[in-house]
C-alpha cells in the first residue's frame, strides 16, 4: 500500500514549516486552480485556433474537459485514504469554484497544471521557457504535498492523468497533418517520371 510511503513524504515535506513556504505553497498552487486554468487554456485554444491549429485547439479542449470530468468522478468513486485535516497549513485560493471531496484522488491542481503548461512547453521550444515551465510544475507538485492538501501519490496520479490527457490531444494533431515526401524522394520521383530523363 502507498499510505505509509504517503504519510512519510508528507512528514518530511512539512518537518520545517514556515511562513515563506506557506505563501509559496498558495502562490505554486494557482495555476492549477480551475478559475485560472480554464481562463488560460481558453486563450491558448483561442490563439491555436486563428492562427489555423483548429484540430490542437479542439483536442486541447477536450482533454481538458474529459479528464477533468475523469478527477471528478474518481473523488466521489474512487475509495483512498483522505489527507487529515490537521496537516492543512493552508486553504485553496478559490474564488468561485470550492467543492469538497469525499476523496482526495488525483490532485486535479496537478492534472490541469501539466495539461496546460505542458501544451506551452510543447507549443514553444524555448530554453528558457521550457526550464521556467519545469520549475513550475516541480513547485506545483511540493506545493500540493507541503499545504497538507494531498498525499504524493495523489499529486503523481493526477500528473500521470494529464501526460495522458496531454499525450492525445497532440496525437490527433499528428494525425490530422498530411504526409510529406522528403525532399529526396520528391526528386527521385520527378527524375522517374520525365521522358527525357529516362535511358532507352
Amino acid at each position: 500500500m502507498l499510505h505509509p510511503l504517503d504519510l512519510w513524504i508528507l512528514r518530511a515535506a512539512q518537518s520545517r514549516p514556515s511562513r515563506i513556504l506557506d505563501a509559496l505553497g498558495v502562490l505554486f498552487s494557482v495555476p492549477g486552480e480551475a478559475e485560472f486554468a480554464g481562463a488560460v487554456m481558453l486563450a491558448l485554444a483561442a490563439g491555436l485556433f486563428l492562427t489555423g491549429r483548429r484540430t490542437l485547439a479542439g483536442s486541447l479542449l477536450l482533454a481538458f474537459v474529459v479528464t477533468g470530468l475523469l478527477e471528478f468522478a474518481m473523488k466521489l468513486w474512487l475509495p483512498t485514504v483522505p489527507v487529515p485535516t490537521a496537516t492543512a497549513r493552508s486553504t485553496d485560493p478559490s474564488p468561485i469554484l470550492e467543492i469538497a471531496y469525499p476523496y482526495p484522488y488525483p490532485s486535479g491542481h496537478m492534472l490541469r497544471a501539466v495539461i496546460l503548461f505542458g501544451a506551452i512547453y510543447l507549443l514553444w521550444p524555448n530554453l528558457l521557457l521550457r526550464v521556467g515551465v519545469l520549475a513550475l510544475l516541480v513547485g506545483a507538485a511540493a506545493s500540493r504535498v507541503y499545504l497538507g492538501v494531498h498525499w504524493a501519490s495523489d499529486v503523481v496520479g493526477g500528473a500521470l492523468l494529464g501526460v495522458a490527457g496531454l499525450a492525445w490531444a497532440f496525437k490527433q494533431r499528428s494525425a490530422s497533418q498530411p504526409k510529406r515526401w522528403p525532399a529526396y524522394q520528391k526528386t527521385t520521383r520527378r527524375e522517374g517520371s520525365d521522358p527525357a530523363s529516362q535511358k532507352p
